[in-house]
């Protein structure tokens, strides 16, 4: 025997549907039933139970069996083909024993016989409201642990992104390297490497911060890079291409209207802008057949022009001093211009560090 305090425990986090087509026995049920539930619907017929069973989920179903338009047999059927999980208890009469068995076939979980006497009623709900609460408890646990895989994920994902990102910079710095000894090993490197990574002890007399409309809009344009470029791969769709397109043709527009030692940045910008609108089934054919490439190059924009946006945010910065900040972001967009335009094609020479 189970006492209403043993019921309550499990029923207080339970919704129910309860169908009865006799007004006076829903509304008396209806009583009884409130103080336990956290919700209760009613209606008077089966048609009406699947009709507000089709708007709303609920942890379990309460019904009698004979009712007029429809009854409660084929309303179970009909509930059970939607959710075979559904908790469902029948309300039967003592002459209606010679239906159980049609009840079972339709996949109750109990029933309760009428006339309707609570502690009958407490003992028949006890085991059910137990299963149903288990199984509430058993879904949230489940959406919990996908919730914190797929954190772990989108962080999983983060560090190869910033590990990506490492490797081509180093790869970049080596390029940069070779470039400068390339031509007077000894002039080029003292001359360039100092001041490409000088520290801005000067201020000049140009000193530019970022407005936060504009900081906070370069940060969402190169939040969306990686999914769009995701999306492209997945469906081959030309349209989030031109989308990537968009977003540096913006951004070129946004840096112009600063400081002309940024139009080097923009120009670059916005030839990769021009490249991917023109090219975009070249870049497609290089995003399929080497997407960690590709990702690894944009990841490396991405994250040049987050930490460039987070400084320029909240601190002036010399214009004359800021090309060592953002010429290994035009180096990169260039890499990613070089790896599908037409004539890096055409001679072979594509390169992925």
């Amino acid at each position: 025997m189970y006492s209403a305090k043993d019921l309550r425990q499990y029923t207080k986090h339970l919704t129910v549907l309860y169908v009865e087509d006799d007004s006076q026995l829903r509304e008396s049920t209806v009583f009884l039933f409130e103080p336990f539930f956290k919700e209760i619907d009613s209606a008077c017929d089966g048609e009406e139970g699947l009709a507000l069973y089709n708007k709303k989920q609920y942890d379990m179903v309460i019904t009698d069996i004979n009712m007029p338009k429809m009854n409660g047999i084929e309303m179970i059927f009909k509930i059970k083909e939607i959710n075979t999980e559904q908790k469902i208890v029948a309300i039967s009469a003592h002459n209606e024993s010679d239906i159980l068995i049609d009840l079972v076939k339709a996949g109750i979980n109990s029933f309760i016989l009428k006339p309707i006497i609570q502690n009958e009623v407490i003992n028949t709900l006890y085991p059910i409201s137990r299963d149903a609460y288990t199984q509430i408890q058993n879904i949230e646990l489940v959406n919990e642990l996908n919730e914190k895989n797929e954190e772990l994920e989108k962080q999983l994902k983060e560090i190869k992104s910033k590990n990506n990102t490492i490797d081509t910079k180093h790869a970049q710095v080596e390029k940069l390297l070779k470039m400068a000894t390339s031509n007077d090993e000894e002039t080029q490197t003292d001359e360039i490497m100092p001041e490409y990574f000088e520290k801005d002890d000067d201020e000049g007399d140009e000193n530019v911060v970022f407005l936060k409309d504009d900081a906070d809009d370069l940060l969402e344009y190169f939040n969306e890079i990686s999914e769009y470029i995701s999306l492209a791969l997945m469906h081959s769709n030309k349209d989030d291409i031109l989308e990537i397109a968009k977003i540096f043709s913006k951004t070129s527009s946004l840096l112009l209207r600063y400081s002309p030692y940024l139009d080097s940045l923009a120009a670059s910008m916005d030839e990769l802008s021009q490249a991917l609108s023109e090219h975009t089934d070249e870049f497609m054919n290089v995003l399929t057949s080497d997407s960690d490439s590709v990702f690894s190059l944009f990841d490396a924009v991405s994250s040049d022009m987050h930490r460039y946006v987070d400084r320029f945010s909240v601190e002036s910065i010399a214009m004359k001093n800021s090309h060592h900040i953002h010429d290994p972001t035009t180096l990169s967009i260039r890499q990613i211009i070089s790896i599908f335009t037409e004539d890096e094609l055409e001679s072979g020479e594509i390169e992925f560090f």
